[in-house]
């Protein structure tokens, strides 16, 4: 099941507010990230416990959206008119200014070969985000009750040598299909190809991705495929007692025949004993020479 987060562009220094119809012209002020049930390190490294605000919940749809109308209903029905939920807000400068001098802390800890993704990352917040960067967090399942875990979390960005605090990560980073890109940093929430870059992906290949190899497409590789299973396999070298039996057999084959006719004086039934003859050798002599299983 999805429970989205996002790391957002804002023009705002705080989460939008529907009672305001501010979610409408929300979008489109920067690149936007997406986690699923987790906050990547490196989205923490971002933010302090001093970044933490709270908003409500209704203020998730704007008030004049008459296809949010259902929503605001039942959200009104799950949550109530004023419960909060936690979020994290921080403008652009001092998230920028957190991200390098957290820079060698969090790649000792982690690991050198992270370095590539830290760096585009840091490249990714200056150059494509707004104004503020904004985590919001109303699609986890437990939103109303995240701030401990927020609260826990951005503390022990700060105690990363502490092995308690990266166990669980680093376990996940072990596995062998696991995206370091997706765990470290999330992914563009959109198909636009922003983030990861190219040069990125190309050092660390997604491994959901991963294909099996594809048959043959071209006419050369058909072709080159056809022939492989058309062509005969080398056979080993034939023994002595292939010809031999051979010969053995047309000799028996043609005494039959002369067989018949010195005692029937019988053409025909000379050539029906040299075929009788014949077919029954070679089925025979087949047989034998038949690979053993």
């Amino acid at each position: 099941m999805s429970h989205p987060i996002y790391l957002s562009s804002s023009s705002l220094p705080r989460m939008p507010e529907g009672s305001r119809n501010e979610w409408r012209s929300f979008f489109g002020h920067g690149a936007e990230l997406e986690a699923n049930a987790f906050f990547p390190l490196f989205w923490r490294a971002l933010f302090s416990t001093s970044d933490i605000r709270h908003a409500r919940f209704i203020d998730e749809y704007d008030i004049d959206d008459e296809a949010s109308a259902v929503d605001r209903e039942e959200c009104i029905e799950d949550f109530g008119a004023d419960a909060t939920y936690p979020y994290l807000v921080i403008d652009k400068a001092a998230a920028v200014a957190r991200l390098t001098t957290r820079r060698e802390a969090i790649l000792g800890a982690v690991g050198e070969r992270y370095r590539p993704i830290y760096a585009s990352f840091e490249a990714l917040i200056a150059q494509h985000f707004g104004d503020y960067l904004l985590l919001r967090t109303s699609g986890l399942p437990d939103a109303a009750d995240a701030e401990p875990w927020l609260r826990a979390d951005l503390e022990d960005i700060d105690g990363l040598h502490n092995g308690k605090a990266l166990e669980s990560l680093m376990s996940d980073l072990a596995r062998h299909d696991v995206d370091p890109v997706w765990t470290l940093s999330g992914l563009a929430s959109s198909s636009d190809g922003a983030w990861p870059t190219p040069a990125l992906r190309e050092h660390f290949p997604d491994p959901r991705q991963r294909k099996a190899r594809r048959p043959p497409t071209t006419t050369q590789q058909i072709d080159e495929h056809d022939r492989a299973f058309a062509e005969p396999k080398a056979h080993a070298a034939k023994s002595w007692l292939d010809p031999a039996l051979e010969w053995l057999g047309a000799f028996v084959a043609a005494g039959a025949a002369l067989g018949a006719y010195y005692f029937t004086q019988s053409t025909w039934l000379a050539v029906l004993a040299f075929l009788c003859v014949a077919v029954a050798l070679g089925f025979g002599i087949a047989r034998l020479r038949a690979p053993r299983r």
